[in-house]
């Protein structure tokens, strides 16, 4: 009696499969950049539809001033080293990298819209702008960052 065994390839679609090929430092800056460009395309959008881009913090006291062009891009391109370097840091640290990315970043993304509501402007149109620019921003770097980490971290089973 002979026994044959079959084998099937399968492919798996691992949501991070292609990014795990990458370290934890290259895709997020690769996803800060990309979300800096999304930014800036809104932005652009934003401004050719006319939306006001003249900001104050409240309290200041200080009459709002204009955001220079391509501004949000940039904010999200500096700020984005923050979010590198937690990233990096829980790749190494945390148990559950992943999850405790996606807490921490979405967390700091609500915190970080705060101001943005309380802005002094000439229009709520640029209130609800910077909002959503937050979160387009986010929408772009949050996942893409979330499928490079390991959901557990092997140096903490």
């Amino acid at each position: 009696m002979s026994t044959s065994t079959i084998t099937q390839a399968t492919t798996t679609t691992d949501r991070g499969q292609f990014a795990a090929r990458f370290p934890v430092w290259l895709v997020s800056i690769t996803a800060v950049v990309a979300g800096a460009l999304v930014t800036g395309v809104y932005e652009a959008a934003a401004r050719a539809v006319g939306v006001p881009f003249d900001v104050a913090l409240a309290g200041t006291g200080v009459e709002p001033a204009a955001i220079p062009a391509t501004g949000l891009a940039w904010a999200v391109a500096q700020l984005g080293v923050i979010g590198v370097v937690i990233a990096v840091c829980l790749a190494r640290f945390a148990k559950r990298p992943r999850s405790t990315w996606q807490g921490t970043a979405w967390t700091l993304t609500a915190l970080s819209c705060v101001p943005s509501l309380t802005a002094v402007t000439d229009s709520y149109a640029t209130n609800i702008m910077l909002v959503v620019s937050h979160l387009v921003a986010a929408a772009v770097i949050v996942p893409t960052i979330a499928a490079r980490l390991a959901e557990r971290n092997p140096r903490h089973a």
